[in-house]
């Protein structure tokens, strides 16, 4: 009687997973939308500076030379092979397979125009200085052969999977400093495993299957189109979520994470991040020129509590851009601590003081201390953390006024020659290859990267040595040195590394998530059948 009632229990677990879905194997066909906060920038992978947009061109709509396995260790992708001549040159062997979405097939002759645009300052492209500043020329050899020549440094390759591929004869007419607006931007050809249909700005971005993707490199993807839906509010994507309109949120509160991952129908995919949120001092206005005035600041932000309030736990003070995912990350050199006291007497050695008692402290020159905390309109968390630091520095008479602004105009004021804004909370996503050149290096002052205007010999020189030292062994205390630079002077207040956290629909299946992005195997994403 016992083993009959269990038989009976385990034919109803079996046909309950059964019409769940979870016997079902990767199937062709169907549409995944993900809901999103933005709109995708411009689709054109020397001039985005979105996250999302580049991961979009780099796992979806073009290829890259090379790209990183699980391992973090280099793959052919558009290069079938390469070697090394030395540690002074690269020969790359080019695919003969692979067309652009036109037909027209992908050459060396698009590597290397690829290289010289990445190259040229007028195109403005953001890794310039970390992946190419020690490389030199480059020559097609044949339509499918192309060498490089490069001076010594540490990982050279480590720039190309993070540089995709364009097309020359499609962008070689426009000149480097209109490559931001080029109108190939919103209708991309690309040589992927996806090709653009369609888009309305603000909108929504349509993609579809490349019938044509080479077998050997996954082949057509699973899913016959993929459907970027721009929607600001996050309860608004949790709905679509509800009512299956959409199939992956990616700014889901930690709160949503929490509650609707323990629902039937969704589960919550987690991944490690590259990415933390940081507020940019502007270095050109006074006090914030101080290291000890911008230490105080960091230090009277309780980081702590943000993270138990606003991410649950899903992430963790942070000491600086270097993260703790790359092989010089020194955890023994740690996050600033949260000291309000100590704050005000750094301030008070900067000159910044309450004179009169009323609690609000008071530049040298007698005018008030306050703060134009600028930030992105519509998004919820950069407003949530914004109001968190507001209060925290109140809290040691520090007034604070946070205006959010629409992003492409945050961009222009940050990255502007004059830097317009005093304080700037804004995100940021590493590379997995260590470049802070752009973003805190003096000769890069006048670049769009270095918000904060800050400049120091001393870790100029330490850059300088660990980019080109070949060796971890003698580069990794260079770079421990750099990141206690940056966390005792502080031109960055990196406030948090955290972990990926997206709400999906049970029937989105394939996501698998790493290191090296959420779309990193988007081509393999797919769509469960809904039970009958």
């Amino acid at each position: 009687m016992a083993a009959s009632m269990s038989r009976r229990c385990l034919f109803a677990l079996l046909a309950l997973l059964a019409s769940c879905g979870f016997d079902q194997q990767p199937r062709m066909g169907g549409t995944v939308t993900i809901a999103a906060g933005n709109d995708l920038d411009a689709a054109n992978p020397l001039v985005s500076v979105c996250v999302w947009t580049n991961e979009i061109l780099r796992f979806g709509l073009f290829t890259t030379l090379v790209r990183y396995g699980p391992e973090l260790e280099f793959e052919p992708y558009l290069a079938r092979d390469w070697e090394m001549e030395g540690d002074t040159a690269v020969v790359f062997h080019i695919r003969r397979d692979l067309s652009w979405h036109d037909g027209v097939p992908t050459t060396a002759h698009d590597v290397l125009f690829t290289f010289q645009r990445a190259k040229d300052p007028a195109t403005g492209f953001a890794n310039a200085g970390g992946y190419f500043s020690h490389w030199l020329e480059g020559e097609v050899i044949d339509s499918f052969t192309v060498r490089f020549r490069l001076e010594p440094h540490a990982e050279p390759l480590a720039g190309w999977p993070f540089t995709p591929i364009i097309p020359e004869h499609l962008l070689e007419e426009v000149p480097a400093a209109e490559m931001r607006h080029a109108p190939f931007n919103r209708e991309p050809v690309g040589n992927g495993p996806l090709r653009f249909v369609s888009q309305r700005p603000n909108d929504r971005w349509v993609f579809e299957a490349n019938e044509d993707f080479p077998a050997d490199l996954g082949g057509r993807p699973l899913i016959d189109r993929l459907v970027w839906r721009v929607i600001p509010d996050n309860t608004a994507q949790l709905t679509e979520l509800r009512v299956g309109t959409a199939d992956l949120a990616l700014q889901s509160q930690a709160a949503h994470l929490a509650e609707y991952g323990e629902r039937q129908g969704f589960r919550v995919l987690e991944k490690p991040s590259r990415q933390f949120y940081f507020i940019a001092w502007n270095g050109l206005r006074p006090p914030l020129d101080d290291p000890r005035v911008r230490k105080a600041l960091a230090m009277a932000i309780d980081r702590d509590r943000m993270i138990a309030g606003l991410r649950k736990g899903l992430a963790e003070p942070a000491a600086g851009p270097i993260m703790p995912f790359h092989w010089s990350y020194d955890q023994s050199i740690g996050p600033l601590p949260h000291d309000p006291a100590v704050a005000v007497e750094l301030l008070a050695q900067a000159g910044v003081r309450d004179r009169d008692g009323d609690g609000r402290l008071r530049k040298p020159d007698g005018s008030a201390f306050a703060i134009e905390l600028k930030l992105p309109a519509g998004s919820e968390i950069h407003r949530d953390i914004a109001e968190a630091v507001r209060a925290d520095l109140a809290g040691i008479g520090v007034r604070v006024e946070t205006r959010a602004t629409e992003v492409t105009t945050l961009f222009a004021d940050v990255t502007s020659p004059d830097r317009r804004f005093d304080a700037a909370l804004l995100g940021w996503s590493t590379d997995l290859r260590l470049n802070l050149l752009d973003t805190f290096h003096s000769t890069a002052l006048a670049g769009p990267y270095q918000f904060a205007s800050y400049a120091n010999t001393e870790l100029d020189r330490l850059i300088d040595d660990a980019a080109t030292d070949l060796s971890r062994e003698t580069a990794t205390p260079r770079w421990q040195e750099v990141q206690r630079i940056l966390r005792d002077e502080q031109p960055w207040t990196v406030l948090y590394y955290h972990r990926d956290g997206f709400l999906a629909r049970d029937g989105l299946r394939g996501a698998d998530m790493d290191i090296r992005g959420a779309l990193v195997n988007l081509p393999s994403w797919w769509v469960a059948a809904d039970p009958d």
